[in-house]
């Protein structure tokens, strides 16, 4: 595979975060009790965080028993903004997603065009959240419930394992923490049982006081396909200035995301 054609399809898989966030429900048939796992060292952990500053990451595409390895990073202020970046050969960026609370912005810089839409323009064919794609991407805990406090979860224990899980009629959420209480895996899907995305996180390492996985995997089924992004972060800095501006260039064309989505997933 070229490595224009692995940039392409990395984008691709990125975009898949944002457009197969609607999410099914889990069985939760088992013996289950109101949530009773000590999240409070998790969470504890992620107030700890005001900035990431992933600035070395490498982002690898398995495909056909093949790896297609990119290089790029992952910054974020929490709770307010996030971008991640592309690179090729070089460090030269090739694309950008840049992420609000209430907007998107996409550089695809190979290309010469870029998206900025607002979350609520998605309506029923993007359900996705800012507080959702940042949780998945950055090792969080959310809940997406209105009372924030986990009290509308689940929780039944196997084994070694805390399975914290929420579901509606819309979509449901499940979080795997093990004893040392680190987020192992998000699961979300949707009630049609179309969509479905898992993020599974590894080999946490310590910075001070804070517990960060290095390794990370985003599995993806989309309208039947299934697709994948490992990324492992080499270097990350905490509560650090972080520069998250963005800039339009003039000539660059405008499209909308579902022009994408079509392009790469009809």
């Amino acid at each position: 595979m070229s490595n224009k054609s692995g940039i392409r399809l990395l984008l691709a898989c990125m975009l898949l975060i944002l457009v197969a966030c609607k999410t099914t429900k889990i069985d939760t048939a088992q013996s289950v009790v109101p949530i009773q796992v000590p999240l409070k060292k998790i969470v504890a952990n992620q107030q700890q965080i005001q900035t990431i500053n992933a600035s070395k990451v490498s982002f690898s595409i398995p495909m056909q028993n093949q790896q297609t390895p990119l290089r790029g990073s992952i910054k974020a202020r929490i709770d307010s903004c996030m971008q991640i970046s592309i690179q090729a050969l070089f460090g030269i960026e090739v694309a950008r997603i840049h992420l609000t609370q209430d907007s998107l912005i996409l550089l695809d810089r190979i290309n010469q065009q870029y998206v900025a839409e607002s979350f609520s323009s998605f309506g029923s064919t993007f359900p996705v959240s800012f507080r959702m794609l940042q949780a998945i991407i950055l090792n969080r805990l959310v809940d997406v419930t209105t009372k924030d406090d986990f009290s509308d979860f689940l929780y039944p224990k196997d084994e070694n394992l805390h399975i914290v899980s929420y579901e509606n009629s819309n979509f449901a959420i499940q979080y795997v923490v093990n004893d040392a209480l680190h987020l192992l895996r998000t699961t979300v899907r949707d009630a049609e049982k179309r969509h479905y995305m898992m993020a599974e996180y590894q080999q946490f390492d310590t910075y001070n006081t804070i517990v960060y996985p290095k390794k990370n995997a985003i599995v993806m089924l989309f309208s039947q396909q299934q697709y994948a992004i490992d990324y492992s972060i080499e270097k990350v800095e905490f509560n650090q200035q972080i520069d998250l501006s963005i800039v339009i260039p003039p000539r660059y064309k405008q499209i909308l995301l579902a022009d994408i989505a079509k392009e790469y997933f009809n």
